[in-house]
């Protein structure tokens, strides 16, 4: 019991490394024996919040990070019903990376659904991925609110609704 309440007391340290969990997406490419991760905090950034896109560029086959390369970040807006229509919203600065391992800061002006394309060059290889982020506005955070609250407004209704039978029905056989 005492390890269990230590585990889940023990702080949380942010470490360097791979990026793990169920909201890492991965692009592989294997004929430049390429991985590349990436991962957004938090899970569904929402409007006008701060965001980290963080990314780890591997070996393929050995999961070694990537060492000396230099990235491009950029940040498009997509529209699904016009993709001609989608713009870039934002594009940082190409910058060197020695750990394989970047992460950059952005703060996400309209809600909807956003590509982020990373691009590596290295001496041999250009390599360009792409991501996908949705990002909350307050119209869909209220939808959201309203579809996370239909089950426990059902379920009163049908507590209501049984208490209401069960009521008249004692009712009527006094």
């Amino acid at each position: 019991m005492g390890l269990l309440f230590a585990v889940l007391l023990y702080p949380a340290i942010p470490s360097y490394g791979h990026l793990y969990g169920f909201n890492v997406q991965e692009w592989t490419n294997q004929r430049d024996n390429m991985l590349m991760q990436f991962e957004v905090t938090p899970t569904t950034p929402s409007v006008g919040e701060s965001s980290v896109l963080n990314f780890s560029v591997q070996d393929l086959k050995t999961r070694e990070h990537l060492e000396n390369f230099s990235e491009r970040v950029t940040i498009v807006q997509y529209d699904r019903s016009q993709p001609s229509l989608s713009k870039i919203e934002h594009q940082f600065n190409e910058s060197s990376v020695k750990g394989g391992d970047t992460s950059f800061n952005y703060k996400f002006q309209h809600g909807g659904l956003y590509q982020v394309f990373l691009r590596i060059d290295t001496p041999a290889i250009i390599d360009v991925a792409k991501f996908t982020v949705f990002v909350s506005s307050p119209q869909f955070q209220a939808m959201n609110f309203f579809y996370l609250m239909l089950p426990f407004i059902a379920m009163i209704g049908i507590i209501a609704g049984a208490v209401y039978a069960i009521g008249r029905y004692l009712l009527k056989k006094r």
